[in-house]
């Protein structure tokens, strides 16, 4: 028994689990139209009982080697299989929406359901298990990463999810979601850049001065405290008062209603973990490493430029990281105001009772944060001193 607890992997375990799980709920559901909630379709009543028993085989096979052991073989197996298993599931959902409709009434859509959620989070459970088991081997992770999301961008752009309920909502739509994209992508950007250059100086001064250094957390602290639509709407009639006062602003689009007040208030979110990672680099730098610098005949700017700011860069980017993460999220308050981005779809979801619409708004949220994820992940490795990186490997 401690030698099967010792080669079982338990994050692979827990998504092989979700994974034969997500075959007794609705993988697809069959509405009269785009607002009524429809019946759920079990995968053997839409997509027959062979499709359901290969999926049904693939998962066993991916829980089996959930308890083979830690060897990098097993692991890779484990990665592929989960790809197989992602682009088998995304087939089936296009394939089989477009057969149902067939037979269905003129106005029905085909939603996705639960069971196929469950099946794309459990799929990539085990990639990440089988990522984390094949970090040192690049070439097997970056192909388990990629081969499924680079199958169903292929399909996407082929037509082959036309038929869903999802794809109809974006292609009647499909002009504004570019103009709401692009604004939400702004939303975000703006906010974390005048949030890094005012954090960043804050987190220095906090570092140098401990006088300063309390009122500073203080402040973020309290700030990160209010809830994000109290801050709304506490810029909304400040926006609007300075506004009218100064004609002038309107002109440069500061405005009660609008993308101002979100981003101001996305900025102010964005200061405490700019703020405290700043602080906590600089803090955690070795003195000795200071004072060489110091006894080399460097001057206190040459020490901040070529030691600290390198030594510190990881962490200050980490906390960049998290700021760009919290506002690709919080970027949707912004169309309760008038501000635009994809929250403008999710509120028009909610207005309308279309569960696909909140989808078409809501999935490119997470996309957007996954990859601002991956980017700044990235750049804190680019931006780690060599000697560091090769410390922590």
């Amino acid at each position: 028994m401690s030698q099967l607890a010792a080669r079982r992997d338990s994050v692979a375990i827990t998504g092989s689990v979700l994974g034969l799980a997500s075959l007794l709920f609705a993988w697809l559901t069959l509405k009269p139209n785009r607002l009524l909630s429809g019946t759920g379709l079990e995968l053997w009543n839409s997509a027959g009982w062979d499709d359901t028993v290969i999926i049904l085989v693939l998962w066993s096979v991916c829980l089996g080697l959930s308890f083979a052991g830690n060897k990098r073989l097993h692991a890779f197996v484990l990665g592929v299989l989960a790809n197989v298993i992602l682009i088998y599931t995304f087939v089936l959902a296009g394939h089989t929406a477009g057969n149902l409709l067939q037979t269905a009434p003129q106005f029905a859509r085909i939603s996705l359901g639960a069971g196929f959620w469950l099946t794309i989070a459990a799929a990539y459970i085990l990639i990440h298990a089988s990522r984390r088991r094949l970090q040192d081997v690049r070439i097997w992770q970056g192909f388990i990463t990629w081969s499924a999301l680079i199958a169903f961008v292929v399909m996407l752009l082929a037509g082959c999810f036309d038929d869903l309920a999802i794809m109809q909502e974006y292609n009647a739509r499909s002009d504004r979601f570019e103009q709401e994209f692009f604004q939400h992508i702004r939303l975000f950007v703006q906010p974390v850049a005048i949030g890094t250059i005012i954090g960043v100086l804050l987190g220095i001064w906090a570092a140098r001065s401990r006088i300063a250094e309390h009122p500073i957390f203080f402040t973020t602290n309290i700030v990160q405290t209010i809830p994000g639509l109290a801050l709304l709407g506490l810029f909304l009639p400040i926006l609007s008062a300075l506004a009218d006062d100064y004609p002038i602003l309107e002109d440069w689009g500061i405005r009660g209603v609008g993308p101002a007040p979100a981003i101001i208030a996305l900025t102010i979110y964005s200061l405490l973990p700019i703020v405290r990672n700043t602080f906590v680099a600089l803090r955690q730098v070795d003195p000795a490493v200071i004072n060489a610098g110091v006894g080399m005949g460097m001057s206190r700017f040459q020490v901040f430029y070529s030691i600290e700011v390198p030594l510190s860069a990881p962490l200050v980017l980490e906390g960049i990281r998290i700021a760009a993460i919290v506002a690709v999220g919080l970027a949707i308050l912004a169309a309760l105001i008038g501000g635009g981005g994809l929250g403008f779809f999710v509120m028009e979801g909610f207005n309308q009772g279309a569960s696909d619409l909140i989808l078409v708004g809501a999935i490119p949220i997470v996309v957007l944060a996954f990859v601002v994820d991956a980017a700044m992940r990235l750049a804190g490795r680019l931006a780690t001193p060599k000697g560091i990186a090769a410390g922590e490997s």
